[in-house]
């Protein structure tokens, strides 16, 4: 086995885990919070605390993960087998290709860095200016009352 086929095989184990992880996550949390709604009807199925408790084991393993595709895109790893870009040039005068021609991968791989490298600033961003709290908060109402978990 190659190096870059390696590198894959983990970057795709670490994303899978993390799925089962949260998934499983949100069951527990789930779980727990129906057994205290039926003792107390006025209690919330999911607590700002909760999500802190069950969410930071897991932390560690999504930053492992998102090192991973970070250091790949920046080092150009890329699985060769995976579909090419549609190059009919009828197709790519829909999907944004200028004059038929299509856009290059060094032009593709430079916009999704940039657009990695944004996203995380924002995110670190959003983290000091205390705002993590309050999306938390809007996200368990979300839950809780639009989509009817609670």
């Amino acid at each position: 086995m190659d190096k870059v086929k390696i590198f894959l095989l983990a970057q795709t184990a670490i994303c899978v885990l993390s799925a089962l992880l949260l998934a499983g996550a949100a069951i527990g949390i789930y779980h727990e919070g129906t057994i205290r709604k039926a003792r107390d009807p006025e209690a919330y199925i999911y607590t700002r605390a909760d999500a802190l408790n069950v969410a930071a084991p897991g932390a560690a393993l999504m930053i492992v993960g998102l090192s991973l595709s970070a250091i790949g895109g920046v080092l150009g790893i890329r699985d060769e087998k995976a579909d090419r870009p549609v190059t009919d040039k009828d197709c790519m005068r829909s999907s944004g290709a200028e004059n038929g021609k299509a856009i290059s991968d060094e032009k593709l791989r430079k916009s999704r860095l940039m657009v990695l490298t944004i996203a995380i600033f924002c995110i670190i961003a959003g983290i000091i200016n205390g705002n993590m709290s309050s999306i938390l908060v809007k996200a368990i109402n979300i839950c809780t009352e639009c989509i009817g978990l609670g």
